[in-house]
């Protein structure tokens, strides 16, 4: 029966990553509607582009929510969304680093850790079932 029990519950690693998700998600929704609210109902052309980003900082938190959330459900595809979506916040990071901002080193952490986690043996032992 431990055994069984084992087999049910969530590596360590993958359940630290899926709170490093969770913490993504909140903070890229969280980011995105502060933008949508700062810029309020200016309808100008020039922030046509701020708002399309500001709206899809919202999509992605709520993305990232929802895969954090089935992960104890074992989903596949959150996985292979969490891992491609962290993918871009690295490579966005790394992007953001060579143009002089190193705050963005905690992304690169926080999505490198997600990474290595969800791609490791466990986690994908545990989204395979």
């Amino acid at each position: 029966m431990t055994d069984q029990c084992a087999a049910r519950r969530m590596p360590t690693t993958v359940r630290r990553a899926v709170v490093c998700v969770w913490i993504h998600a909140a903070l890229s929704g969280c980011s995105g509607l502060l933008l949508l609210g700062a810029l309020g109902r200016d309808q100008g052309d020039e922030m046509a582009l701020v708002r399309f980003v500001a709206m899809a900082s919202v999509l992605v938190g709520l993305l990232l929510g929802t895969c954090a959330g089935l992960a104890s459900r074992r989903a596949g595809w959150t996985r292979t969304t969490v891992a491609v979506i962290e993918a871009l916040s690295v490579a966005a990071a790394v992007l953001l680093v060579a143009t002089g901002s190193f705050a963005a080193l905690t992304g690169i952490a926080l999505g490198g850790f997600v990474l290595w986690a969800f791609l490791s043996a466990d986690g994908r032992a545990w989204f395979s079932d």
